[in-house]
C-alpha cells in the first residue's frame, strides 16, 4: 500500500480565459478537480495500477465536494473532517496568454486533528509507503508523522519546500523530491546548472536525506542515491500544457517503478514518462500515456 498525506487539500477550479485586469472575462472551457499534492499523487498511483490510500484532512461543504470527486474517480481515502470547522480551500488556475493561479489559504489545524491523523497511521507496514507533500502550515505535523513512521521501517517520500524539508532532513527520509529551484532557494543560490545542482542535492543528504530526486522541467530529473549512483533522465519533447501536478506525477511514476523493478533506474524512467504524460494533459496523464513515453527517456548512470 502508498499511503498520500495532503493536510490541505483543495479543490482546483481550471478554466481557459483570456485574463484581462479591470474586466467581466468569460470563460472558453472550465473544469474542476480534487486537488492537493498528494491527492495527485493518490490519483496518479491509481491511474498506473497501485493500490494507494490519500489520507488528510477536509472541512464543510468544500470539503465533502473534493470527497465525492474522489469518489467517483474510484480513489480510496480518508480525509478527517477538521473540528475547528471552516472550509476546505479553493484554488483557480486561469490559463490563457500567461498561466495564472489564486491558491486558497484553507482552514487551521489543530494538536487534536494531528492526534487524529497519527492514529491513522498506525496500520502502516514496512512493507508500505507513505507521501507527504505540500505546504503544511505547522512544520511540527511533518516532525511527528516522520518520527512516528521511523518505527515502522516503511519508505517515507518527502515533497515539500523551504522551512518544512530543513526540519524534517533530521528524520532520515527515504526520499526528497525538490524542484530545481526549490533547490536553489534551500542555499540561497539562482539559476542552478547540473553540477551545482547534483553538489546541493548531495549537501542534502549530508543533513539526513537518503536519496534526493530533482525536476527540472523540460531538462528532465535526476536522482541521487545514498550509495552515491547519480542517474539523469532526459525529459520527452513537446509541448507543455499543464505544469500542474506533474512533479506528483514523477513521484506517482518512480514509486511505482521502483516497487515493480528495485532498479532506480528504472524507476526514474518511469517517473519522468510519468511526469511528461500529466504536462503533456489538460490534468493527470493516464498509464498508457506514460508506457507510450517510456522509450523516449534515456537513462544515464555515473558513480560519484
Amino acid at each position: 500500500m502508498i499511503y498520500t498525506i495532503t493536510t490541505n487539500p483543495s479543490l482546483d477550479y481550471t478554466v481557459e480565459a483570456e485574463l484581462i485586469p479591470g474586466q467581466i472575462n468569460r470563460t472558453a472551457r472550465e473544469a474542476i478537480y480534487p486537488g492537493g499534492k498528494g491527492i495527485n499523487v493518490s490519483l496518479f498511483l491509481q491511474h498506473l495500477g497501485e493500490e494507494t490510500r490519500a489520507l488528510g484532512f477536509a472541512a464543510g461543504r468544500i470539503g465533502q465536494t473534493i470527497r465525492d470527486l474522489l469518489d467517483d474517480l474510484g480513489c480510496p481515502h480518508n480525509l478527517l473532517e477538521l473540528r475547528g470547522g471552516g472550509q476546505s480551500r479553493i484554488n483557480v488556475k486561469i490559463c490563457g496568454p500567461v498561466e495564472t493561479a489564486v491558491n486558497g489559504r484553507g482552514p487551521d489545524l489543530g494538536a487534536g486533528d494531528l492526534v487524529r491523523l497519527l492514529e491513522l497511521l498506525q496500520d502502516v507496514r514496512r512493507d508500505d509507503a507513505v507521501v507527504i507533500s505540500g505546504w503544511v502550515q505547522n512544520i511540527s505535523f511533518y516532525v511527528s508523522i516522520l518520527e512516528q513512521l521511523a518505527s515502522t521501517g516503511c519508505m517515507t517520500v518527502l515533497d515539500c519546500g523551504g522551512e518544512a524539508l530543513w526540519q524534517c532532513l533530521g528524520c532520515h527520509p527515504f526520499l526528497i523530491k525538490p524542484n530545481l529551484v526549490e533547490l536553489g532557494a534551500l542555499f540561497g543560490v539562482e539559476d542552478l546548472d547540473s553540477s551545482e545542482a547534483v553538489e546541493l542535492a548531495h549537501q542534502l543528504q549530508l543533513e539526513g536525506a537518503r536519496n534526493v530526486m530533482v525536476s527540472m522541467g523540460i531538462e528532465g530529473a535526476f536522482l541521487l542515491t545514498e550509495s552515491r549512483e547519480l542517474y539523469v533522465a532526459n525529459a520527452c519533447p513537446g509541448q507543455a500544457v499543464n505544469t500542474v501536478g506533474a512533479g506528483d506525477s514523477l513521484i506517482a511514476g518512480f514509486l511505482t517503478g521502483l516497487r515493480q523493478t528495485g532498479d532506480f533506474g528504472e524507476a526514474l524512467q518511469m517517473g519522468v514518462a510519468a511526469g511528461c504524460a500529466t504536462a503533456f494533459s489538460d490534468w493527470l496523464g493516464t498509464k498508457e500515456d506514460t508506457l507510450a513515453l517510456l522509450d523516449q527517456i534515456h537513462i544515464e548512470k555515473t558513480i560519484l
